[in-house]
């Protein structure tokens, strides 16, 4: 009994040490050499936009329209589009056709800007691994990786946390 009682302490202790050491931002420090040209998904209506083509800090949001989290996140994503009133967002459909892309949008109240990935390339380059995944980026540098559903909170942890980065570097 002692050491059940004992082995249930050490792992309680080691729980708390992970959550408190780990943090959901991944350090990628990336840069994004080859230049990728995106669909802009608007109704029926295309416009192309190369990926370098966008500067200062921004993020990328990787969704495709199976994903049940892409689904649940886009509230969240929407309010930090409208909290700070600039075009920091921009979605990308990885994974889908175009026409699978353009029903998520029309079911899905998307207020930020959303690009598909004609080549299916993009997810080499950026690593991602599943959906969603969302991207902190610094004129075509990738700083940091979220992996999973993000929250309204962890969108301007990471902001921050860019910023930070940065400024020292």
């Amino acid at each position: 009994m002692k050491i059940k009682i004992i082995l249930l302490f050490l792992i309680l202790i080691s729980c708390n040490n992970t959550n408190i050491n780990s943090s959901p931002f991944i350090l990628i420090d990336k840069e994004i050499t080859q230049d990728y040209k995106l669909n802009k998904i608007i109704n029926d209506n295309e416009q192309t936009k190369d990926l370098k083509s966008f500067e200062g800090i921004y993020i990328i949001n990787f969704w495709a329209s199976w994903c049940r989290p892409c689904i649940d996140e886009v509230k969240y994503l929407n309010s930090f589009t409208e909290q700070n009133n600039i075009n920091y967002i921009i979605g990308i459909n990885i994974f889908d056709e175009i026409n699978e892309a353009k029903k998520f949008m029309d079911d899905n109240y998307m207020i930020y800007k959303n690009y598909y990935d004609e080549t299916k390339t993009l997810p080499i380059e950026f690593g991602v691994s599943g959906v969603p995944e969302t991207f902190f980026m610094k004129d075509n540098k990738i700083i940091y990786k979220y992996i999973g559903k993000i929250s309204l909170d962890f969108l301007n942890i990471g902001l921050e946390k860019t910023y930070e980065y940065s400024k020292n570097n």
